[in-house]
């Protein structure tokens, strides 16, 4: 196995709001049913920013704009038996319609309230996400 191979990947997702209501979609590529925020992994040359923009609009059909920062959170995936990083983001919704994106695993997209959320079969490091964007803990 090379050096490549054995390094930890790093993801960003966003946390998007609008009206007090988190963006929250199915993700089969994680399993069946399993709920979260739009994210994927940082592409070579983009800002985190870039990235946030990008995996929003590609997964959800969104744009959102005020991107901060909000958690940073460490993995490891048995399923892929890999590490990761997640950079967690915060958004404002700007504008577009939420699309079922087929191609992107990423589809029943809604508004959520936070307790709503929270009730959710959510991927584990996007609950670890979500939880720490409520009560404003970026790093544990």
């Amino acid at each position: 196995m090379n050096q490549q191979q054995i390094r930890p990947l790093v993801g960003v997702a966003t946390v998007v709001t609008k009206e007090g209501k988190i963006l929250i979609g199915k993700d089969s590529k994680k399993g069946s049913d399993i709920y979260g925020v739009p994210g994927g992994h940082w592409e070579n040359g983009e800002t985190l920013k870039e990235c946030s923009i990008r995996e929003v609009k590609e997964e959800s059909g969104v744009l959102c704009d005020n991107i901060e920062l909000i958690s940073v959170y460490d993995f490891f995936r048995k399923d892929k038996n890999k590490s990761y990083v997640t950079i967690g983001m915060k958004a404002d919704y700007v504008y577009g319609k939420l699309d079922d994106l087929i191609e992107e695993g990423r589809t029943d997209w809604n508004w959520h309230t936070a307790e709503e959320t929270l009730k959710l079969n959510l991927f584990p490091a996007d609950r670890v996400l979500i939880e720490r964007f409520l009560n404003g803990e970026i790093y544990n």
